[in-house]
């Protein structure tokens, strides 16, 4: 307000300069100052005008909590963004954090995400026999006895599905990477891995290149290992596909 209104002259008013506003009919001397300014993690939502104070939101990927915008929780392995019917209604956004959710049975996740929810297992076509069930972290693998008997490869994916969910024996795990995996590598003429990098994705990615005749040892390492329970969980689903398919024979030791 330039001026106030007179007996003879009206209140004098003149437009807000640059980076100044005022959002309502006022009496103010001078215009407010846009003082919101957009800081780390950050943008500008509605841009500063003669009649609104600048707007900020957090950035894509981050929330606000208490001022501060945090970044997306992600789903871990096994979980998923919580879903509502088909369309997911808990992604994160700029003012709510992700929700996750376990994935439920017949679904798996084998993600690090803020976006991804769940998938549903595949369904085996016909004449094909689920040789991997399925968990809330791999999906189901089809296939045949026949395939685990002669392909290395099916073979391969068929172990490594049972080391996709996070274990508790650690020791027991750097036993077996000790024992076998380190002397694989080190007749293979690799290099050792990373210290960082913890025993069960050493063993996964030693499973990606072992040979077939090491794939076929794998319960028995297990035994030697000490890691009884998941060596029986194999050898129980090898029977169990055996079982299934009469002419075909699965040796384990």
């Amino acid at each position: 307000m330039a001026a106030h209104c007179t007996a003879t002259t009206d209140t004098k008013c003149l437009p807000c300069r640059a980076n100044h506003y005022t959002a309502l009919w006022n009496y103010l001397p001078r215009c407010l100052y846009c003082n919101n300014i957009c800081t780390r993690n950050q943008e500008v939502e509605i841009q500063c005008s003669a009649t609104n104070n600048r707007v900020c939101r957090c950035k894509q990927g981050y929330y606000m909590k208490d001022d501060f915008c945090i970044s997306h929780s992600q789903c871990g392995p096994g979980h998923g963004v919580q879903t509502k019917g088909l369309c997911p209604s808990f992604t994160g956004t700029s003012k709510q954090d992700t929700v996750c959710e376990k994935c439920a049975d017949g679904f798996f996740s084998r993600s690090t995400s803020a976006l991804d929810v769940c998938v549903k297992h595949q369904e085996c076509a016909d004449g094909q026999l689920p040789l991997f069930t399925g968990s809330v972290y791999h999906d189901a693998l089809c296939g045949s006895c026949e395939d685990l008997a002669s392909d290395s490869e099916t073979l391969r994916k068929f172990l490594s599905a049972y080391f996709e969910e996070p274990r508790r024996h650690n020791g027991k795990m750097k036993r077996f990477v000790a024992t076998f995996v380190r002397e694989s590598r080190r007749k293979s003429g690799l290099t050792f891995f990373q210290k960082k990098v913890g025993p069960l994705e050493r063993i996964k990615a030693w499973l990606a290149n072992a040979p077939a005749e090491q794939l076929r040892l794998v319960p028995q390492m297990l035994r030697n290992s000490t890691l009884t329970s998941l060596a029986d969980k194999i050898d129980r689903r090898l029977h169990d596909i055996m079982n299934q398919s009469p002419n075909c024979s699965l040796i384990s030791p």
